[in-house]
């Protein structure tokens, strides 16, 4: 990884992430140099299930709308360009200030980038290879990429966010399960239109406090 701030991190960052299959790395933003990431190399857990993870934290009070798990929400029938898409959630980003350092993890997909970098930043609540297998999941159903992580921080793309009022709630319950901190601490966030919310949103952020 960088030691620190790079110059043009959003172009460096969509360089590198053109040669991904060339190079066989896989460019992540940063927000600083991390001691969250401590690489181990390996599987990187594929043989997690997302599904198996989602009913394993489910209650009956999960999700307001569910008096039951409602199962996995149904991939979007609308894709976007998927690396566009990613290419211009990691220009916000970095234009934002949120990440400006890069570093580059010898994966050949996003999503294995937290198991395989052993990433604590959600370790209180879920491991990194729970993570990583959500996340999987999210690429194959919602075009997916991910885009950068900090201490506690995590920024994705999304290239086809769901169309169907009753999917993003399902899709929402989801977000709940793997990040409910946004939701019991974010004073703006509105559980009753949060669904809404993800059927527009071209670029997910979670963070665990």
């Amino acid at each position: 990884m960088s030691a620190g701030p790079v110059t043009d991190a959003a172009y460096r960052w969509k360089r590198l992430y053109a040669r991904r299959c060339e190079t066989g790395l896989y460019p992540l933003l940063l927000e600083y140099p991390d001691d969250s990431l401590d690489p181990v190399g390996g599987g990187y857990g594929a043989d997690a299930d997302a599904g198996a993870y989602f009913r394993s934290e489910w209650t009956d009070d999960s999700w307001p709308p569910f008096e039951k798990w409602p199962g996995l929400a149904t991939p979007a029938a609308v894709v976007a360009d998927a690396d566009a898409c990613a290419e211009e959630v990691a220009t916000a980003v970095a234009r934002e200030g949120r990440a400006r350092c890069l570093a580059l993890v010898q994966v050949a997909r996003g999503a294995d980038a937290p198991a395989a970098l052993s990433w604590r930043g959600a370790a209180h609540h879920m491991t990194a290879q729970e993570l990583s297998a959500v996340l999987r999941s999210w690429e194959h159903r919602f075009g997916v990429r991910v885009v950068g992580v900090g201490h506690g921080s995590l920024y994705l793309s999304v290239a086809a966010p769901p169309t169907d009022a009753h999917q993003a709630r399902v899709l929402a319950a989801e977000h709940y399960l793997v990040c409910p901190d946004v939701f019991h601490e974010d004073p703006d966030l509105d559980w009753s239109t949060y669904h809404e919310e993800l059927m527009r949103l071209r670029g997910w952020r979670f963070w665990w406090d």
